[in-house]
Parts: structure tokens; sequence; C-alpha cells
């Protein structure tokens, strides 16, 4: 019998060793800067390029982030965990976004060759506009409207919290289009910057973490776009060729896909935050008792464990992305997984440091904030565990 080794080839180890040593000397000193001012530096691409490894920009020809052996899934996690061991800020600058997966997705060959293939080229950057004011998870409550007119559709309702909405060059916008069919008639549409009726209600909303992250209202008010922007049709309707997926369905492909890396940020913070407890509570070690200090050794030795778990869960996610059957069922475990846990850990590093612990001095309460949105965007950790379930049980698991 064979098995299977998820240990990291040599050169995606040093990669992330070196991406890790220099977003905690280089990101971190800008990460409260970012947080109060709710964006990134205005030197952001200065900073970016002082990394002396790849960060796979796309604003930059010369910084590619070409896949290691491990697979292209591997490498990202690695990329998203390491990163944002400085600071979430660095991974809120430009960059392509998801929009292009449910592009991927749902669309023909002809719509992938327009609109994919651009992105994953760098040339383009997408926005992904899905949820509503009343609704979250439940991607089904999309209120959104489509209606055909002609040989165009036009578009009414509006969208938040959409990732780099407010620079994408296009959004894909998941809106209704038959609603006797309920989430079945929901469908998927691309709508380019600048097209008429479509316009920026909020560059960046105001938000618990992840303040430096663009993420913008959007609003759609009798925006036409022509047939072929509905993904899986052209300017005769639906075609034949291309995968057969619905609109929820795409939405749910692209978020289920990008999932694990949500889950290898909250480690990267997790981890941090660990390591600054860690290099804290020994310098105070002399105040304590040795019964209390082995307490506290025996906290820090169980929240590593715990977060070399979620470690582990997180790329066996990423291996079967890479080399498996793509499913559902593994991203969700991750996402389900990481996220809470590290919620768990950086609060009980406050708890350890005391005072010190909530103070402004320290970025632990910034981290705490940004780890709890891990848990909830792209899929909240208790949709997780409900996929999780029926995937175990059955459909009738809740």
């Amino acid at each position: 019998m064979s098995t299977t080794s998820f240990e990291l080839s040599p050169e995606l180890q040093r990669y992330g060793q070196e991406l890790r040593e220099w977003s905690a000397a280089t990101l971190r000193p800008h990460a409260r800067e970012a947080d109060t001012r709710k964006k990134v530096p205005d030197n952001w691409q200065e900073i970016l390029h002082s990394s002396p490894v790849p960060l796979g920009r796309e604003d930059t020809d010369a910084d590619r982030l070409a896949p290691f052996e491990d697979g292209y899934w591997a490498t990202q996690m690695c990329y998203y965990e390491n990163l944002n061991y400085g600071d979430v800020w660095g991974l809120g600058t430009p960059g392509r976004g998801i929009g292009q997966l449910v592009v991927k997705a749902m669309g023909s060959p002809e719509q992938i060759k327009k609109w994919y293939d651009p992105v994953m080229d760098g040339t383009l950057e997408t926005g992904f506009g899905l949820t509503e004011s009343h609704f979250g998870s439940d991607t089904s409550q999309v209120a959104t409207t489509a209606v055909r007119d002609g040989d165009s559709w036009v578009i009414n309702g509006s969208k938040m919290y959409c990732t780099n909405g407010a620079r994408s060059d296009y959004i894909t916008v998941f809106a209704n289009a038959d609603k006797s069919l309920g989430a079945k008639g929901i469908a998927c549409f691309i709508v380019p910057r600048g097209t008429p009726g479509f316009s920026i209600a909020k560059e960046n909303e105001d938000k618990l973490g992840i303040r430096s992250w663009q993420t913008s209202e959007l609003l759609f008010q009798g925006c036409r776009v022509p047939l072929e922007n509905r993904l899986g049709w052209n300017a005769a309707g639906p075609v034949d060729e291309g995968p057969r997926v619905s609109g929820q369905g795409g939405a749910l492909t692209a978020l289920s896909n990008n999932r694990p890396n949500m889950a290898g940020i909250a480690v990267g913070l997790a981890q941090a935050s660990i390591d600054v407890t860690t290099k804290l509570l020994k310098g105070q070690q002399a105040g304590f008792s040795t019964k209390r200090w082995a307490a506290v050794e025996r906290d820090l030795d169980a929240m590593n464990a715990a977060l070399q778990r979620a470690r582990r869960i997180n790329y066996k996610a990423a291996f079967v992305l890479d080399n498996g059957t793509p499913n559902r069922y593994n991203p969700a475990i991750s996402k389900g997984y990481s996220p809470q846990t590290c919620d768990r850990i950086i609060r009980r590093c406050m708890q350890l440091l005391g005072p010190e612990g909530t103070s402004k001095e320290l970025l632990l309460e910034k981290w705490y904030r940004d780890v709890k949105i891990m848990d909830i965007f792209e899929g909240s950790g208790q949709v997780q565990r409900i996929i999780v379930a029926r995937e175990l049980v059955g459909r009738l698991a809740s």
C-alpha cells in the first residue's frame, strides 16, 4: 500500500521561510497605519518591491509567482500563510480577485478566452458581486434581478462587501433571471467597469477587520449588458459547449476553491500572535512562579499543536485541488476548522498577556479582529460544518 506525504519540497519551504521573515520585518511595521487609515500605505509599491521572493503581483510583469513542483494550490497556501504572518494589508494591494474563477467554472470557451485568460495573464482585475445586505452565506436569497430586453440584460439591485469592487476591470454579478425558479434562476453576468447604470456607492465599507482591504458597495440601476455577457451564453442565447453550471453553483465553486487560502491567512495571523506572545512572556518569566510558568508553557504548546493540525488540514485541501478530484468537502474542513481555531488561539494569547494583550501598542487586538472575518466571509464556519456533515451523513444534515 502506498502512502502520500504532505511534506513540502525544500524549495517551497525555503520560499515560505524567506517570505515569512520579510513580511514580519517589512509589512508588519505598517500594519497599524493601514488599519487606522483603512487603506494600504501610499508607498505600497515600493514596499512590496523590496521582497526577496516573488509575491505574484499582477501590477507588474516582473513579479510572477510560478507554481512550485508541489502544485499551484500548495504554492498558493504557502504564499497566503507566510505573507500574512507579517500582516494582512499586503494582500489588500491590487490583485486579480476571484471573479475569473466563476468564468472558468461557468463560461463558454470563448468567454474563458475573453474574460479568464487576461486575468491570469495579469491584464485584468476582477470583483465578485454576490453578497447583499439581507443575506450572507445563503446564496439562494439573491434579490438582484436581470431581465432580458431584446439583445441585452437589464440588471437592477445592489451588492456589498465586493473585494476590489471599486477598482476592478469587471465584476461577476449574480442576479436572478427567473424568479419562478427560485435559486435555480440565479445566473451570472460580466459587468465591465464604466457600464452605464453601474456605480460605486462606497469604495471601502466600514468593517470590523481587514480594514485596509477595499470592499465596495455596488449599485445597478437599469444596468444594461449584452446577451453574451451572461456566462454560458453568446449573442444568440445559451451555448452548447462549456460546463453546465448554475449561477449558484458557479458562485459556490469559486468560493470553495479559495477557502483554503482564507484558512491559510488565519494560520499566518495565529502563528504571528503565538510568536509575539511567547517572546514577551519569556521576557517576563522571572515574575512567574514555577507552577504558573509551567501552565503558560502548556498553553503555548497546545496552541502550537492546534495550529500545526490546522496547517496539515489546509495543505491536504490544497493537495486534493492539485492532485485529486476537486470537491467542496476538503476546502470546507479547512475553512471550518482553521479560522475558528485561530480565533481561539489569538484570544488566548491576549489573555495570557493581560491588559497588554488588548493594547494598541501591540497588534494582537487587530489580528483578532482580522481573523474573525476569515471565519465569516466566503462561507461562514457554520456553513462549512454543514457541508462536511452532508458529505458524511447525507443531505438531511443541518
